[in-house]
């Protein structure tokens, strides 16, 4: 009895493992940062729950700050951006900047941006840096072209997340889902502090009453209740030194 007991428990726990390894395997295919939003531009300007809570976080974490000469890097469509006239936003991919109404935006990469140093007192690099393997040279550019006393604004999706077996996906235009390319930052103070820039404040945004709605019309219900808590974005405010 004991040794059908042990192989009785063996064969669940096995079954609980594979669940969860399905659960967490790659199901969509993976596409290249520049493939995955040239297909995703025509529908990109539907929100998500990762866009909504980072603007829920941008809206509260940036109350009260100059945003003057504000740069949107890596801005998409340019919907956060389209009606401020003195924003300007870039993007990698010419197809997301011309889906969108934005007028004041250019293509480039933040890695290497167009812009003169000193340039603006707000940067926003949102929900892109995770699509580098790297940032350190991101954080760099953003330094550069912010102008003493400035403020630099970052969001990424949360490590969290990632571990809970979330990934960041796209559905094109057909309704198919693809998996875009990311790698997981737990380090942004750190390549900030390397980049040159003083941290100001942190925030995470997790699931909640204000995304229920998404839940609802998406995955449903059930899937709601079991991330009720689960952080799914991370902001960072930084500031450029004066001196």
């Amino acid at each position: 009895m004991g040794r059908f007991r042990n192989m009785l428990m063996r064969v669940i726990s096995e079954k609980h493992l594979s669940t969860s390894l399905i659960r967490r395997s790659p199901l969509v295919d993976e596409l290249g940062v520049r493939e995955a939003y040239r297909l995703w531009a025509s529908t990109y300007a539907t929100e998500t729950v990762t866009s909504f809570l980072d603007e829920e976080l941008a809206r509260t974490m940036l109350r009260g700050l100059p945003q003057t000469r504000l740069l949107d890097a890596g801005c998409g469509i340019g919907r956060r951006i389209q009606d401020s006239p003195n924003a300007v936003g870039m993007d990698l991919s010419p197809e997301m900047l011309a889906a969108g109404r934005a007028r004041n935006v250019l293509t480039g990469d933040v890695r290497a941006m167009p812009f003169d140093s000193n340039r603006f007192d707000m940067v926003w690099c949102r929900l892109v840096l995770g699509h580098l393997p790297n940032p350190l040279l991101a954080y760099c550019e953003m330094f550069r072209v912010c102008r003493p006393g400035g403020y630099v604004f970052i969001t990424d999706f949360h490590p969290d997340a990632a571990a809970a077996g979330h990934r960041r996906t796209l559905t094109d235009e057909a309704g198919a889902v693809h998996a875009i390319e990311h790698h997981v930052h737990g380090d942004h103070v750190q390549l900030a502090f390397e980049a040159g820039l003083s941290f100001v404040a942190h925030c995470d945004g997790a699931v909640g009453p204000s995304v229920r709605d998404f839940y609802i019309r998406g995955i449903g219900l059930k899937a709601y209740k079991r991330d009720i808590g689960l952080k799914l974005v991370a902001a960072f405010l930084f500031r450029k030194p004066n001196v």
